[in-house]
């Protein structure tokens, strides 16, 4: 059978502002239209549909507008969630998706609830082991935190072998078995705009956790398309993330995964490279330099990223560079032998609430809610005003009532 990998989509993603939303539509057309083309008789979704666990309704038009598409073609789907997802979300829609032949599997779940699924496709008989992203606070114990490092990772790992041996048990040789996960395995290379504290080398799974009898491991999570260390090179693949999705992508190729396999027979793997998506370009110059380099980040078709090396920091530069070159995301200026940090896009003249309405809506889209700013000037004034007896207890107070809660 032919099936179709795909993951981290992150439709809602916005990079300094800029909605990426748009770009990712224009990709997910594509590969429902590859996937029609290429004959593909279901698609594997390994996690990250989504940037939030609360989506815009752009997002979820885009996501579900995949859908409809590949239900049309008569092209099943198997999801599961991955960190940025909701997954009771997904469980509640995926109830709905299912007129669509969507099947979503949001909460982890073990065999016989849920965990496995058997479907014929084609009539051949696919058993699908489906293991969305699971917080290593569920398997290591708070407790367990304060221990050795390396007895997390322990812990971890046995409770990963756990549940995996839990789904697989029911492998056998008559149906095409497939393992999808959302996780770090061992030795894999990030694109640097992962979220790092659920990529740590505490948190990973080593390829032997993964059992002799799985045809292909379908994973998400790491957003550089990859083989998997430790096992075969068509066994095991990261699909990556559908468009480059910030700086640390710059250069990456994006793909997807056409996998045909056979119960008892060996899995072929294809790339198919997407051509959609704006690439992102980082320029690096000089102050002196600076006029140089603006002719070619005014003919960059994607979004770009500026840093230049400046003796000291000039403010307003930013905004005049940006509202000449609306493709120029961010403008970062820096010291040499500084020790102050410029922060990407922050202008250290600024007062506090207005680097955060800047943050809030570079990272938003939005302009900063009255009543949110009214919270954060608030508690920012209390932070500096001098310690009053009983101030702590009026404080408590004031969380109780919830006016502290606002930000």
């Amino acid at each position: 059978m032919k099936l179709l990998h795909t993951a981290d989509w992150h439709a809602g993603r916005t990079l300094h502002g800029q909605s990426r939303t748009p770009e990712i539509r224009q990709v997910l057309r594509e590969i429902a239209e590859l996937a029609q083309l290429e004959a593909v008789e279901l698609i594997l979704v390994a996690g990250d549909l989504f940037d939030s666990k609360y989506p815009t309704p752009d997002a979820e038009e885009a996501v579900y507008e995949f859908f409809l598409t590949t239900a049309k073609a008569g092209i099943p789907s198997v999801v599961i969630a991955g960190n940025h997802d909701s997954p009771l979300r997904l469980d509640a829609v995926g109830r709905v998706l299912r007129l669509a032949e969507v099947h979503v599997v949001g909460e982890a779940r073990v065999a016989g609830q849920g965990g496995v699924l058997e479907l014929a496709v084609k009539g051949e008989l696919v058993r699908i082991a489906a293991l969305p992203f699971v917080s290593e606070r569920r398997i290591v114990k708070v407790a367990e935190l304060k221990s050795d490092p390396g007895a997390w990772r322990d812990r971890y790992r046995q409770g990963m072998r756990t549940l995996i041996n839990n789904l697989t048990a029911g492998f056998s040789g008559d149906a095409v078995n497939l393992l999808m996960m959302h996780t770090t395995m061992e030795g894999a290379t990030l694109a640097n705009s992962e979220h790092t504290f659920h990529c740590t080398e505490a948190y990973t799974v080593s390829a032997d956790l993964v059992p002799e009898g799985v045809n292909y491991l379908a994973l998400g999570h790491i957003h550089k398309p990859q083989v998997v260390v430790g096992l075969a090179e068509n066994q095991a693949r990261y699909a990556g993330s559908i468009i480059q999705l910030d700086f640390g992508e710059e250069g990456d190729h994006k793909a997807v995964y056409l996998i045909e396999a056979a119960p008892k027979q060996p899995t072929q793997v294809l790339e198919r490279r997407l051509k959609g998506g704006r690439r992102l370009k980082h320029f690096r110059c000089q102050r002196a330099e600076l006029e140089r380099y603006l002719p070619e980040i005014a003919r960059c078709d994607g979004w770009a990223k500026l840093s230049i090396t400046v003796e000291r920091l000039e403010p307003g530069l930013k905004d005049r560079l940006k509202a000449d070159h609306p493709n120029l995301l961010i403008v970062e200026q820096s010291v040499p032998g500084s020790k102050r940090l410029d922060l990407p896009g922050v202008d250290h003249t600024m007062r506090l609430v207005e680097a955060y309405a800047q943050y809030y809506r570079e990272g938003r889209g939005a302009t900063l809610p009255d009543d949110l700013r009214a919270a954060f000037e608030a508690l920012y004034n209390e932070a500096h005003e001098p310690v009053l007896s009983g101030s702590t207890e009026a404080h408590a107070e004031g969380l109780s009532n919830g006016t502290a809660g606002a930000a």
